[in-house]
């Protein structure tokens, strides 16, 4: 089927799907990644990923994070520091732990146990911050701790998975000198670029803004989320790091200007941040063997239970313990990172397919939990929060 055919099918179906998920009161994402699984190759075949809608999720993604960053207040951003790396912290020992016991008690080697503490030990920023944008939760003290959080738990993931690789590279043996500099690479990265980049980055939205074209602005800042993006992937670091510190730089100037502003979401959310989404259920390709796996259900277990554990010791000193609770929540999904992890892993031998295919499903089943489990934790704060004294 023509690609494009195929792009107006799934948009079509994804918003459809979102709409009626939404009129049930969970996120639209539910829907869109539904739609995937229903065109894609597990049931109806319609649609398949190809360069072209990767491409377009890449696209997504990046507006996803710049988006949310420009919403988010820098200040409020920078006090939450602190839970930030508490919970970022715990969020990955806690699971890594879980993984590696699960590895031993499911007789892994040594190499598939350490693939699958890396796997459960990475939080996917987008899927969290969408599922925050979806509740309005975002510029909350929860959304802003369950996003820096998140922001910290994508970076350590970068580094675990550089570990990986030396790993899937060398043997068991660890490519110290190449492992340390791609270390090192990311953080000069983010060192330079939070020093250089402020600076920077405003003085050409400044510049944009003296222009003649009325439509500039909004040019600048989807080439500057892009190419933050962009500076972001060649340091090693995933996308969606420089597109949100480049949505947090600008976010004074983009949040004053309310058309620009509300033109950027509907850039994202209307088309290409829905894509991604979609593009998540298309990955959803197996047969109904591939549930028998008896590693699928521990597996998704020590996920989902390792980041609530680990969100909830992070953050508890600071927040309330429903709002910990919470945390915990949110950061559960898993996503893009960790299924790079899992092709990486097998491209390189580290594990088989049938691992492979367990932690596939597992990354979907946390995408699809989440904003349910999310859904009745909201509620439940408020009712604990109504019969606090």
């Amino acid at each position: 089927m023509d690609v494009i055919l195929q792009i107006i099918l799934l948009l079509i179906c994804a918003k459809l799907f979102g709409e009626l998920v939404e009129r049930m009161g969970y996120p639209a994402l539910i829907g869109e990644i539904a739609a995937g699984i229903l065109l894609g190759p597990s049931l109806l075949g319609w649609v398949t990923t190809n360069e072209t809608i990767e491409v377009f999720a890449d696209i997504g993604i990046i507006a996803l994070l710049f988006v949310s960053g420009a919403e988010m207040n820098l200040k409020s951003f920078l006090e939450r520091r602190n839970v930030a790396v508490t919970t970022a912290v715990a969020g990955v020992i806690v699971p890594f732990a879980g993984g590696i016991l699960l590895g031993y008690l499911l007789n892994f080697s040594q190499a598939e146990t350490l693939f699958l503490a890396i796997a459960l030990s990475i939080t996917s920023i987008g899927v969290s911050v969408r599922i925050l944008v979806d509740y309005k939760q975002l510029n909350t003290v929860l959304g802003t701790a369950i996003v820096s959080a998140a922001v910290l738990d994508d970076i350590i993931g970068i580094f675990l998975l550089g570990i990986l690789s030396a790993v899937a590279m060398q043997g068991t043996t660890l490519a110290g000198g190449s492992l340390s500099a791609g270390i090192l690479i990311g953080i000069a990265f983010l060192v330079v670029f939070v020093l250089i980049a402020p600076r920077v980055l405003r003085w050409l939205f400044d510049l944009a803004r003296k222009t003649e074209t009325h439509e500039m602005v909004y040019s600048v800042a989807i080439i500057l989320a892009l190419a933050s993006a962009w500076l972001s992937h060649t340091a090693g670091l995933h996308y969606s790091i420089g597109a949100f510190v480049a949505g947090l730089i600008l976010g004074d100037q983009i949040r004053r200007d309310r058309p620009l502003f509300d033109s950027l979401m509907d850039f994202g959310f209307g088309f290409f941040v829905t894509l991604f989404f979609a593009s998540v259920g298309l990955l959803f390709s197996f047969t109904w063997e591939t549930f028998l796996s008896p590693y699928i259900i521990p597996i998704i277990v020590v996920a989902i239970g390792g980041k609530i554990i680990g969100g909830y010791i992070g953050s508890f000193h600071f927040l309330t313990k429903a709002e910990a609770l919470l945390v915990g929540l949110g950061m559960t999904p898993r996503g893009e990172i960790a299924l790079v992890v899992a092709k990486v892993a097998l491209v390189g031998g580290v594990i088989g397919s049938a691992l492979f295919s367990a932690v596939t499903v597992m990354v979907i089943a946390t995408i699809i939990f989440t904003p349910l489990l999310m859904k009745h934790g909201f509620a439940w704060a408020k009712i604990a929060e109504k019969e606090s004294p």
